[in-house]
């Protein structure tokens, strides 16, 4: 593959060497042979024999089909509400306007309800390469543009075959399909060994905190049997200070914990120090656990733990993780939910005092937490490659 010198516009900056040639404006209507809109929707009842998809059906990460449940419409079903190879659906209105999904064998017999429009791609054109034409920046911004408009967003199905893009010759575009699918199953693989990782560490937390699992010390024997105590019993629970959005930027020496499961910015000033346990106190991801390895700013839609006792650190975020779920149960409030200080105090845990025992615990669960955080940084630069490739590959 090389870059191509762009004195001439149609073609893409990465090229594979043996093709030549500017690149041809087209729609989307002359991929196609039609668009067509799916069946409507008190044409459908349960009887669990067949599956339709529906608008929100499609997972806009995967641009999969993720089945929701069985059902069919009434009376005879008919062949052209079917979805079939080569066919993108697109959503026609509502939030989701602009999502597309490309049938993928593996889904079976699948029917197309409301809200969708269906275009069957013409067999001289690769439907995956038309298909992923709808996930460049040309095609968001497009997407966007369309959506201004008055009333509730919408395209419809003239619109969408309006649609406009440069497309090279057949043999091209299956070379550069090959090479994205490539990658596409890359990252589908990495997705499942992610995925089976954090079943092991689920499985395992429920074993281990259930005791269902035992460690051995050194002579050979089990460890004690576990207490019962509450979180304020092992540790003091401190509230962290709201920071000016103003001092808040996208880089910085260091992050920003605010509730929620991500950091909220950065910032050149510190509060806490690294290897502190966090849970989230406000919002709709309050009581989420998570375990800050460097100094960061805690602000003030979140909790820090400080040990009150001699305690691995490690071994007591595994075990709040495993009672995160009981943990946002304790969240109040109908607008914007919290969980009180006094509530999160009195939390029941079933605890080991035997700091041998809390280190055994730690190092195992965090071989398997540290190899489900390397996995994901090679599922993260797969996604920066395709996203770079998206970028490149295409006018």
């Amino acid at each position: 593959m090389k870059e191509e010198n762009k004195s001439v516009k149609n073609f893409p900056n990465l090229r594979f060497p043996e093709f030549k040639g500017e690149w041809e404006l087209i729609n989307l209507g002359n991929c196609a042979y039609s668009f067509e809109y799916g069946m409507n929707a008190s044409a459908i009842k349960f009887d669990g024999k067949n599956r339709y998809i529906r608008i929100t059906d499609i997972d806009e990460s995967s641009s999969k089909y993720r089945p929701e449940f069985p059902v069919s419409p009434n009376g005879q079903l008919l062949d052209k509400y079917l979805v079939s190879e080569n066919d993108i659906l697109f959503a026609r209105t509502g939030a989701s306007t602009g999502k597309s999904y490309l049938y993928h064998k593996d889904d079976g017999k699948l029917y197309f309800a409301g809200f969708l429009i269906r275009a069957k791609i013409k067999e001289e054109f690769n439907s995956y390469f038309v298909f992923t034409q709808t996930k460049t920046i040309q095609y968001y911004k497009w997407v966007q543009l369309m959506s201004m408009r008055s009333g509730q967003p919408g395209i419809n199905s003239q619109e969408y075959a309006s649609y406009s893009f440069n497309i090279p010759s057949k043999n091209e575009q299956d070379k550069i399909v090959s090479f994205l699918t490539f990658i596409d199953s890359r990252i589908s693989t990495q997705k499942k060994i992610i995925e089976k990782l954090e079943t092991l560490m689920k499985g395992n937390l429920e074993k281990i905190f259930c005791q269902k699992l035992r460690f051995k010390n050194k002579q050979g024997n089990y460890f004690y049997d576990w207490r019962t105590t509450i979180l304020n019993e092992i540790c003091d629970i401190k509230k962290g200070e709201q920071l000016n959005k103003d001092d808040l930027t996208e880089t910085g020496n260091y992050p920003c914990l605010n509730g929620g499961m991500g950091f909220s910015g950065y910032t050149d000033k510190f509060n806490s120090d690294e290897n502190t346990i966090t849970i989230s106190e406000g919002g709709n991801s309050c009581g989420f656990v998570s375990f800050m390895k460097s100094k960061f700013w805690l602000g003030g839609h979140c909790y820090k733990i400080i040990l009150k006792k001699d305690i691995s650190s490690i071994f007591l975020f595994h075990l709040l993780k495993f009672y995160e779920r009981k943990i946002m149960n304790l969240r109040v409030g109908s607008g914007l939910p919290n969980i009180q200080q006094k509530d999160l105090r009195n939390l029941q845990l079933l605890v080991s005092d035997n700091i041998e025992e809390q280190t055994k615990i730690a190092n195992y669960l965090s071989s398997i937490q540290e190899k489900i955080e390397t996995e994901k940084k090679v599922l993260e630069k797969l996604e920066l490659q395709k996203k770079f490739l998206l970028a490149n590959l295409f006018v």
